[in-house]
């Protein structure tokens, strides 16, 4: 995971002094916090984690639905509908607009001018801040900063300084969250990975070759001071199909849940999907409290390698007869060849004698049974 106790040198790479949080390397960045209306904000479309689901999320952008619209829509579809990662956002959100509405905003959103009107603008960080205010619009409740009351359709915010990286500094804010999941982390260091490379190839505008090239994964890397091994796990999970990943999405599965899945199955789309459904089961069958005690990651493994077994079982058996040692035949085909090659005609003259005896008729009769059997054998060859 993501090192602690060291400073990411992200600061430097993008942000012209201003990291996620307004603090950077050996000086602090001034921003100053006003109350702007709810009303003259909307969150960003390209926003690399949103909060609400996409349609509601559209249709506030595309002006189509108010925010406390959306809101309650949401709010309502949590209540009737069967989706727990739902349920559990919604009251997420509703944890945040309690601590909000008893102590106020203590982390102040940031925000930035739209480009068509400079009074009206869009959320560059803290978008479930933002949403907790429309949720406590919504319901007509106060916040309580001291001995002051303050109505939720004002809410604090800084604006970002010129210069800054807008989309760089979105998607770090939200690799530092702890509920992001895996599937939004690894969209964003790809995201991450090509704004850093859009940055340096404005940086060396100059260059000859005008070809944009990626930056290395190293670079997103010590950027965030994370290890190449956690990176490439977290990428990784864009090996799934794409049914694969709308379940790891769905289910917010934990990355080293799906290792084993993610590292052995990336060849069979159809044994991810079912993979995925019995670690579902598994972890359903433990939030009800009727699991048997396993252990989640050895069972998957397991899971995982008997359905690779089973899955190259059929091919090796579909190579050889049901019953019979291919090796052991040919080893006796090729002997039998041999011993036959080796008969010379003294050999022949002792065959025609021993046919005028008494049991020549039997061996001629198991000659010719075994001169049936190879052209069965060959002419079931010859069909395939």
């Amino acid at each position: 995971m993501v090192k602690k106790g060291k400073t990411t040198g992200l600061s430097d790479l993008l942000f012209d002094d201003v990291d996620p949080y307004g603090a950077v390397i050996g000086k602090q960045v001034s921003k100053p916090v006003e109350r702007f209306p709810l009303d003259a904000i909307r969150p960003d479309p390209e926003q690399p984690r949103r909060l609400l689901p996409a349609d509601l999320a559209e249709a506030v952008n595309q002006g189509e639905m108010a925010p406390v619209g959306a809101m309650e829509k949401w709010i309502k579809r949590s209540e009737t509908g069967t989706d727990s990662t739902m349920v559990q956002e919604v009251r997420e959100l509703r944890r945040l607009a309690a601590s909000i509405e008893q102590h106020g905003l203590i982390n102040p959103i940031t925000i930035r001018p739209t480009e068509l009107d400079e009074n009206r603008y869009i959320i560059v960080t803290g978008e479930r801040r933002y949403w907790a205010h429309v949720l406590l619009t919504l319901e007509e409740r106060q916040i309580h900063e001291g001995e002051d009351i303050q109505a939720p359709n004002q809410i604090k915010a800084a604006l970002v300084p010129p210069g800054v990286s807008i989309r760089a500094h979105q998607i770090v804010e939200n690799l530092m969250r702890e509920d992001i999941n895996v599937l939004e982390k690894a969209h964003g260091l790809w995201a991450l990975r090509r704004e850093m490379s859009d940055d340096a190839y404005r940086r060396h505008s100059d260059i000859e070759d005008k070809k944009k090239r990626l930056v290395s994964w190293k670079l997103v890397e010590d950027a965030l001071d994370m290890s190449r091994q956690y990176r490439a796990r977290i990428v990784g999970v864009l090996d799934l199909s794409e049914e694969a990943q709308k379940l790891v999405d769905r289910h917010n599965l934990a990355e080293a849940t799906i290792r084993p899945i993610v590292e052995k199955l990336k060849e069979y789309p159809d044994l991810q999907m079912q993979a995925l459904r019995q670690l579902i089961k598994w972890q359903e069958a433990e939030a009800r409290g009727e699991g048997d005690g396993r252990r989640i990651v050895p069972s998957v493994r397991a899971f995982v390698d008997k359905l690779l077994a089973e899955r190259e079982a059929p091919a090796a058996t579909q190579s050889r007869p049901l019953g019979l040692d291919f090796a052991k035949f040919r080893q006796k085909v090729r002997g039998t060849l041999h011993y036959m090659q080796k008969l010379d005609e003294a050999a022949m003259t002792d065959f025609s004698r021993i046919l005028d005896n008494e049991g020549g008729g039997a061996i001629v009769d198991e000659l010719q049974a075994l001169r049936d059997q190879i052209d069965e054998m060959l002419s079931a060859f010859g069909d395939e």
